[in-house]
C-alpha cells in the first residue's frame, strides 16, 4: 500500500512539473491569408501567408528549434519561406499589424528566445496548389523540450484549415504523432 501511494505521489509530482515546463512557450497564430503578388500581370504569384507568435513566458532564455511545413489535401508539401521583397504588402494582412512591427521566419526565429519576449513570425508558402481545399500546417520544435532534448519523438503541432469561399476556416489543432510531413526530404533543408 505504501509503495502504491509513493508511486501515485511521484506521478503527481512528475505531471505537475511537466505542466509547468510545458507552459514556458506561448504559441499563438492567425488563420492563413491568400496574397496575390503582381496580380493580373505575367509575373503573378500566389502565396499562402501565415502569421504566428512565439513567446517566452519565463525569466530565463529557452531554446525553440522551430520548423514549419504546409501540406495540402492534393498531396503537395511546401516548406516555409521568406520573401523580403513582398513583406511590405504581406505585413498588412496581419490582424495585429502595426507600423514598424518586425517579422521573422522559422530559420531566423529558431534558437534562443530571450526571457519574457515574443517573436512575431511569418511563413510564406509560394504557389500552393489552387485546387487545395484543405491545408495542414505542421510546426515542430515547440513540444515539451524533454522530447527533442533527449532525441525522442518531437511531436508536431498540427493546424488544419479548410477553404470556405475566400478564406481559410480553422478545423482542428493540437499535438500530433503524425509524421507523414517528415517523410519528404526537401533539397534545401534536412527535414
Amino acid at each position: 500500500m505504501k509503495l502504491k501511494k509513493f508511486f501515485l505521489g511521484f506521478m503527481f509530482i512528475l505531471s505537475v512539473s511537466h505542466i509547468a515546463n510545458a507552459s514556458q512557450l506561448d504559441f499563438s497564430w492567425n488563420a492563413p491569408k491568400t496574397y496575390v503578388h503582381n496580380k493580373g500581370t505575367a509575373g503573378e504569384v500566389t502565396y499562402i501567408i501565415w502569421f504566428y507568435n512565439l513567446g517566452n513566458t519565463i525569466e530565463k532564455p529557452i531554446l525553440v528549434p522551430i520548423e514549419v511545413l504546409l501540406t495540402t489535401d492534393t498531396g503537395e508539401k511546401y516548406p516555409d519561406a521568406y520573401y523580403p521583397e513582398i513583406m511590405e504588402h504581406v505585413a498588412k494582412l496581419d490582424e495585429d499589424y502595426k507600423e514598424g512591427k518586425k517579422y521573422q521566419y522559422a530559420a531566423v526565429a529558431k534558437g534562443e528566445l530571450a526571457p519574457k519576449t515574443t517573436k512575431h513570425c511569418v511563413a510564406m508558402f509560394e504557389d500552393v496548389d489552387p485546387q487545395a481545399k484543405r491545408l495542414d500546417i505542421f510546426v515542430t520544435g515547440i513540444s515539451h523540450f524533454f522530447f527533442w532534448r533527449w532525441r525522442m519523438v518531437d511531436y508536431s503541432y498540427k493546424i488544419t484549415y479548410e477553404k470556405e469561399q475566400d478564406y481559410w476556416k480553422l478545423i482542428e489543432h493540437g499535438m500530433t504523432k503524425d509524421t507523414s510531413h517528415r517523410s519528404y526530404e526537401f533539397e534545401t533543408r534536412g527535414w
